[in-house]
């Protein structure tokens, strides 16, 4: 998401600043002014957002991996509750309060395979989700501000092009790019393959969150989703139509969750009705696009990214 994020930005001709843990020298852009903290440091981070002084922030950071939030439930909660809690408290301290966009998740919901909307039933059903939803309930901290406020949005599945193979597109992807180069046997491991999830592509989701913070209620939560949803073993057959191969499909029993919902599909209405977004990228050109990005990256490098 960041790097994209910070394409459209420069398209926009914002001034950005990106803050970030870990070094981040090797993916730096131009024109872009870079800060290294822990969010999880009071002190660093309002440091640095009264030095950066910003109208709008994005806030994307946090503990991502549903498996890193089972092994490390504390970590996770550190950073992405108390985290974001620090970035909210230093934001709205300044002069000029800021509006924020917070990126939560979709998991927040309880399990369902009804069209889920912003009113549906919330239950995290693992740390991660439940650090989300804890984060979310911030807000409250600052619905009284005169100026600024916090937007939360609530994306579902969303994938493209610079998406990690911990993710479930890119993993098949990054495996019919492996099987095109002759380094992997024409089998392909996977999870659950019957389920169905609902994807945006990264590159329409970024134009929503600008959107959501530029004309989004504060204090409101937005659902950020395609609307329909797509079966794995589907996707599957569309890679095999894109590159040419026939595989077989693997499941691996690590990648099976209990309890799975079939069906996951969100209603994205109040976001299209208050903003006028509608996604652009064809369901085809994103499957097209994370293949090219595999192919490259397995003939560059091996395989490795």
């Amino acid at each position: 998401m960041g790097p994209h994020l910070i394409q459209f930005l420069k398209s926009d001709s914002s001034t950005i600043a990106v803050i970030a843990a870990g070094d981040r020298r090797s993916r730096q852009e131009t024109g872009v002014d870079y800060y290294e903290l822990d969010i999880r440091r009071a002190d660093e981070v309002r440091s640095v957002v009264r030095k950066i002084s910003p109208t709008h922030i994005y806030h994307l950071a946090g503990i991502s991996a549903v498996g890193v939030s089972w092994s490390n439930p504390r970590l996770t909660f550190e950073v992405n509750v108390l985290g974001a809690s620090n970035l909210f408290e230093a934001a709205m301290s300044l002069p000029l309060l800021p509006r924020i966009l917070n990126v939560s998740t979709a998991q927040v919901y309880a399990s369902s395979d009804k069209i889920l909307t912003e009113s549906s039933p919330v239950n995290p059903e693992n740390p991660y989700a439940a650090s989300k939803a804890m984060a979310e309930l911030l807000r409250v901290q600052y619905r009284k501000c005169s100026g600024g406020g916090i937007i939360t949005v609530r994306p579902f599945n969303h994938t493209g092009p610079g998406q990690t193979p911990n993710f479930v597109l890119p993993s098949i992807a990054k495996q019919f790019a492996e099987m095109e180069a002759g380094i992997r046997p024409r089998r392909l491991t996977a999870g659950n393959v019957e389920v169905k999830r609902d994807f945006t592509d990264v590159r329409d989701v970024v134009p929503a969150y600008f959107a959501l913070l530029d004309r989004g209620r504060a204090d409101e939560v937005y659902n950020v989703c395609s609307g329909s949803a797509v079966r794995l073993a589907d996707v599957i057959r569309n890679f095999e139509e894109l590159s040419g191969i026939a595989i077989q499909i693997e499941t691996d029993p690590g990648r099976l969750r209990s309890n799975e919902v079939p069906q996951i599909i969100g209603d994205s209405t109040k976001l299209r009705t208050e903003t006028g977004w509608n996604p652009q990228i064809s369901w085809e050109k994103t499957l097209q696009d994370l293949l090219d990005y595999w192919r490259e990256k397995v003939t560059n490098k091996g395989g490795s990214g």
